[in-house]
């Protein structure tokens, strides 16, 4: 069995482990903490929909959004997955009691990191996924194939999971929300409060109403 092939198998096991029963997450928006965010969507990341956070720069405020994000969820006694596709998540960034309702996984490559949100979307405990895939080769995102978008849109609306898919340049097709973040924070902004740099971080919002083709919907 292949490397891949093995973590994905393993973090099965595990979640049958810590979750036998599968529960249905209540549908409707959850709060990102991110004024900016929030507010271009609503109140929050839609329920069994797929949103992506465009992140250009590495100090473009991905990591704020994702503190703020933990916090947010640990406050609504929600659970969170992360997907961690190029090992680039630093908890040490974050609070330690922040990171108790999370479930990360670290990947190597983005077919593990797809085949992982995969499976945590289709389990059902979760309020959020997040598909962090910044830091990846962008030449082998961009030849992810359409379809693999599709199922986990299909997943995401038959388990109601909020899914969160940050990119460093456009890169869900047909996505129903996508945000781009606006000015890099600064050097002179790290020693500020997250709050305060989370309230900082700005977007810019488009939307598609772009149909999924019924042929690669399933």
């Amino acid at each position: 069995m292949s490397a891949p092939a093995q973590t994905v198998s393993a973090l099965r096991s595990l979640l049958a482990a810590r979750f036998p029963e599968k529960t249905r997450r209540p549908c409707g928006g959850v709060p990102v903490s991110v004024p900016s965010i929030d507010d271009a969507l609503g109140g929050g990341l839609p329920a069994g929909r797929l949103t992506e956070l465009v992140s250009p720069a590495p100090s473009g405020g991905g990591q704020t959004v994702i503190a703020e994000l933990l916090a947010a969820t640990l406050a609504a006694r929600q659970r969170i997955a992360l997907v961690d596709g190029a090992d680039g998540f630093a908890p040490s960034c974050v609070p330690e009691d922040l990171l108790r309702h999370l479930v990360w996984v670290r990947c190597l490559a983005p077919e593990q990191a797809f085949a992982a949100a995969d499976i945590l979307v289709r389990d059902g405990n979760y309020a959020v996924v997040v598909l962090d895939l910044r830091g990846c080769t962008e030449r082998i995102l961009h030849r992810t194939p359409a379809s693999t978008w599709y199922r986990l849109q299909r997943a995401a609306e038959a388990s109601s999971v909020a899914v969160l898919v940050q990119t460093q340049s456009l890169l869900v097709p047909a996505v129903p929300w996508r945000l781009i973040l606006g000015t890099p924070l600064s050097l002179g902004d790290a020693h500020l409060p997250r709050r305060t740099l989370a309230g900082r971080l700005s977007v810019r919002t488009e939307r598609s109403h772009a149909e999924v083709p019924a042929e690669l919907a399933g």
